[in-house]
């Protein structure tokens, strides 16, 4: 018999931090006690840069993601400005629960939120669940035993999480590509998780990113629809991280340069999906697209041109600005930044 999580718990003592709504729906059907707080922010996407000040950069991420997603900027805003602020009561709590997974979306939340605590001098009650699969995907006995392995966040925990979260806000991907080689099985899924951000920097010979030069491989192979696609290159990490929105926003960038490297979108992704959080007629029209590579995506995905200079592309990795100007580059096979020759 599992035990009860709750017996010893008052849900007025507990704060819960979680990484989104699925999260939270199993939580409650676990009746897992505490004040839920969900930390929805994809820092694998956009502008991450180092500023003092939780509500700073919120207002950073907030502008980006209304843009990116095509909400409301004073929705996206107002969102944000709650959750720090319940956050910022956590000394109403005497223990407050990290509940993240083992993938790069949960793991770039687990070193902003233990580097907030940090920050608030505050270790004394701070629990971590980590889990190895999904936490939407649990049922509720699964959530109760993982509420009964919650664990006290350690000072070389907080530390690491702390050195992590600047190194990925940094201006230049260095400290992250050496902490990467470091030993951090404090966090034991935060190599991993590293290793396949540094993944998403261009690589030094076609200029592609891993997930852009995974669609394009697919694409190489055969047509297929977004849909499809996105399917395809999700499973091919063993820790699935993007959700749909930031997968079509890469193909966005792979559509609609200067020189296309696939075709067969029906127009950018925010137009046809925006913000809507259940498949509409435009989100459909989307997903069934047929996509093909054009010849300069063979080029590209043969090495003979690179994408980044050909179409100026640009993205960021955290605090690093990847663009056409700044020579950027990352060899995946042998783990290292490349300098510009």
């Amino acid at each position: 018999m599992i035990p009860d999580t709750n017996s010893e718990r008052r849900p007025d003592d507990v704060l819960v931090i979680t990484n989104g709504d699925a999260a939270v729906a199993r939580l409650e059907a676990a009746g897992v006690a505490g004040r839920i707080l969900a930390w929805r922010d994809v820092l694998h996407d956009g502008p991450v840069p180092a500023m003092s000040g939780l509500e700073r950069l919120s207002a950073i991420r907030a502008t980006f993601i209304s843009s990116d997603l095509g909400l409301g900027a004073e929705e996206v805003a107002t969102e944000f400005r709650s959750r720090d602020a319940a956050i910022r009561r956590h000394s109403g709590f005497q223990r407050v629960e990290i509940w993240l997974e083992h993938d790069l979306y949960d793991q770039l939340q687990l070193l902003q939120i233990l580097d907030f605590f940090r920050g608030e001098d505050r270790l004394e009650g701070l629990h971590l669940v980590q889990a190895d699969d999904y936490l939407g995907h649990q049922g509720p006995d699964s959530m109760r035993r993982l509420a009964e392995a919650a664990a006290p966040v350690t000072h070389e925990q907080q530390s690491l999480a702390s050195e992590a979260w600047e190194a990925f806000t940094a201006p230049t991907p260095h400290r992250l590509a050496d902490l990467a080689q470091s030993d951090t099985s404090a966090l034991p899924y935060l190599g991993r998780a590293l290793n396949r951000l540094l993944a998403e920097l261009p690589d030094p010979l076609m200029g592609l990113t891993l997930t852009e030069e995974r669609a394009l491989s697919h694409l190489a192979r055969e047509e297929t629809t977004t849909g499809e696609l996105f399917r395809r290159v999700s499973e091919e990490d063993d820790a699935q991280f993007l959700g749909d929105a930031s997968f079509f926003r890469r193909l966005d960038g792979l559509a609609f340069g200067d020189r296309p490297l696939i075709e067969g979108l029906p127009g950018p992704s925010q137009d046809h999906c925006g913000s809507r959080p259940t498949p509409d007629r435009g989100y459909a029209e989307f997903a069934r697209a047929r996509l093909r590579l054009t010849r300069t995506g063979r080029a590209v995905l043969s090495g003979r041109l690179d994408h980044r200079v050909v179409n100026g592309a640009d993205h960021w990795v955290g605090g690093t600005h990847v663009s056409a100007a700044a020579y950027i580059r990352y060899d995946r096979a042998n783990a290292q930044l490349v300098a510009q020759t």
